[in-house]
């Protein structure tokens, strides 16, 4: 049994208690969106902390962009096992979503190589807090392009709660 598959099993118990109802109601119906907010967070938290790390290590010897494409590699790949796993359920063609996905943060890593320049210049923060802020942003323009466009044509793993399961 999944992680999620528990949680829908919890919620449906919940769901005889009348405001834990209404969130077990509320979750069943915007259980994409919650999961990929939750998800996003945890990628943003993984994706900034490489970056930062390496950013920290390697700043005296490697210029920021290039350590900015550097953390991108893992962080791609962690977001994209954590989305398609928990998140979207799909059970379609890794080799198929995989640079579909990867185009899409292909996409923020070429905004953030032209924009953190620019925003290092007119901002009073340091870089740490841009990248941060910039990261933030990526998670909620990012949610539309892997719904409709990475995975897309994966087909999801159904959720069967107990109430719902046919009878024979």
């Amino acid at each position: 049994m999944t992680v999620a598959s528990h949680i829908d099993h919890l919620l449906e118990r919940m769901d005889r208690r009348p405001l834990l109802g209404r969130m077990a109601r509320f979750y069943q119906r915007r259980r994409e969106q919650i999961l990929y907010l939750v998800v996003g967070a945890w990628n943003t938290l993984f994706g900034y902390l490489v970056w930062a790390l390496l950013q920290y290590l390697l700043h005296d010897y490697i210029y920021y962009l290039v350590i900015l494409v550097i953390a991108w590699f893992p962080a791609v790949l962690n977001a994209y096992v954590c989305y398609r796993h928990f998140v979207f359920r799909s059970k379609g063609s890794v080799w198929r979503e995989l640079p579909r996905f990867s185009l899409v943060y292909l996409g923020t890593l070429c905004v953030g190589l032209i924009g953190l320049p620019i925003l290092l210049k007119l901002l009073p923060f340091s870089i740490y807090v841009i990248q941060a802020l910039f990261t933030a942003v990526v998670v909620v323009l990012s949610y539309l392009s892997h719904k409709f466009f990475s995975f897309r044509g994966g087909t999801k793993q159904p959720v069967v709660h107990e109430s719902r399961r046919p009878t024979v």
